[in-house]
């Protein structure tokens, strides 16, 4: 082979990297574009998501709370229920006023309490509701707590639907 074709066949096997390298860069700028795009969007619905999640938590603790276990082996939770059925009582009255007691309450965050019967067809009957500060607004988060009475055994669902204001 004279010295003039493997020059022109080393400079073509240069020429053929050159283009592997820049096909590499357009691929990395792509995704790098890409990527950028993707988290420059709108952070409004993480911080949503957050408020959201930290309003489940506030539930979930509050209602646990009211459902622990009594030395009778019952829950304040249960005999609020068991007194709205059986005597009468406002037990969803008394629920929001213990939420009322909170520092949450302080802090902005507002709530809704319903007894829901679940009957033996799997309908839903609101037995009774509290809302000192209205219906709650579209963007609220509802944590639920099932609640068995027994003699006869029916089961019912306490709601706690809570928001900022």
């Amino acid at each position: 082979m004279c010295k003039t074709r493997r020059l022109h066949l080393a400079l073509k096997n240069r020429k053929g990297q050159m283009h592997t390298i820049e096909a590499l860069l357009a691929l990395m700028l792509i995704i790098s574009v890409v990527t950028f795009a993707a988290y420059s969007g709108s952070r409004r619905a993480q911080g949503e998501s957050s408020v959201d999640t930290q309003l489940m938590l506030y539930g979930e603790d509050f209602l646990c709370v009211l459902d622990m276990e009594r030395s009778d082996h019952t829950s304040w939770l249960s005999h609020q229920v068991n007194g709205t059925v059986n005597k009468g009582w406002n037990g969803a009255a008394n629920i929001t006023r213990e939420w009322q007691n909170t520092t949450l309450n302080e802090s902005g965050v507002f709530c809704k309490v319903e007894m829901v019967n679940v009957t033996s067809d799997g309908a839903l009957n609101t037995v009774q509701s509290s809302a000192p500060h209205g219906n709650p607004p579209e963007n609220s988060m509802t944590v639920t707590r099932l609640v068995t009475l027994v003699d006869p055994i029916r089961v019912y669902e306490v709601r706690l639907t809570l928001w900022y204001l």
